[in-house]
């Protein structure tokens, strides 16, 4: 099974939140580039770990280590999958048919592509690894496979 992951799923392994321990334990039993994410990731899940810095909730060596420990995994660990036309092209249409904010519907159009091409490929499944209960809910929709880690502690 091949794992995808929203910005919010990912930014789970890096700071403590309901579904971190689900995700970090993730994180450790996967080889490198077990877990894909789309290029999007990076500003994502460094713009969550600034927004709860300026809030207060981290500390300049949480926050720190934070960004040193997902910069390192962003470029050695997780599978990066490029920006793309067909990509682009399916997050417009997947705006139009669910309230879904802009990256989001690009993290599910990534997904969703990567699984119809593995399905053609090889039959193999991907299991959507999502933090955003609108974002599941549309990536279920779509036929996804869809696990919340909020909902696995």
């Amino acid at each position: 099974m091949i794992n995808s992951c929203d910005s919010s799923a990912v930014t789970k392994i890096y700071l403590e939140e309901t579904g971190s321990a689900f995700m970090r334990k993730i994180r450790l039993s996967l080889p490198n580039a077990a877990i894909f994410v789309a290029d999007i990731a990076g500003p994502e899940v460094l713009s969550a770990m600034q927004r709860r810095f300026r809030n207060g909730d981290l500390d300049a060596e949480m926050i720190s280590e934070a960004r040193k420990d997902f910069r390192r995994d962003y470029s050695e660990y997780f599978q990066r999958v490029p920006l793309s036309d067909p990509v682009v092209t399916l997050a417009m249409q997947l705006i139009e048919k669910y309230p879904l904010r802009g990256y989001d519907s690009v993290q599910l159009a990534t997904a969703w592509h990567l699984q119809s091409t593995l399905r053609a490929f090889n039959g193999e499944e991907i299991r959507f690894l999502g933090a955003d209960k609108v974002l599941n809910e549309a990536a279920q929709s779509e036929r996804l496979i869809v696990i919340d880690p909020g909902e696995q502690e």
